[in-house]
């Protein structure tokens, strides 16, 4: 486990690598959420909330040897209930199932 900036609290290591690669790659996941979202809607016009659940989602979805892309889209969607608005879950959902084959 690696320590994080906010004291002494362990970040696990699963975490920060989500968080640090989904900061990396973050152009990269932008430009592929975008082309997913309708009405001329931006990455940019959507709340930090869905944003960052859809690029730390969509990191796992692509990176993780360990996870399957539908139980990523689960804990994203997760995550989108607890943290976002009444509409998040669905569009979370709608969005990164659209990176899901068959």
């Amino acid at each position: 486990m690696q320590l994080c900036d906010l004291g002494e609290e362990a970040v696990p290591d699963y975490l920060n690598f989500l968080v640090s690669g989904a900061v990396e790659h973050q152009d990269d996941l932008d430009k592929e959420i975008a082309e997913h979202l309708k009405n001329k809607w931006t990455v940019q016009r959507l709340s930090r909330i869905d944003r960052s659940i859809l690029r730390i989602g969509l990191f796992e979805m692509e990176n993780s040897l360990e996870v399957p892309k539908k139980v990523a889209i689960d804990e994203a969607i997760e995550m989108a209930g607890e943290f976002g608005d009444k509409d998040s879950k669905s569009f979370v959902n709608g969005i990164l199932s659209n990176f899901v084959e068959g």
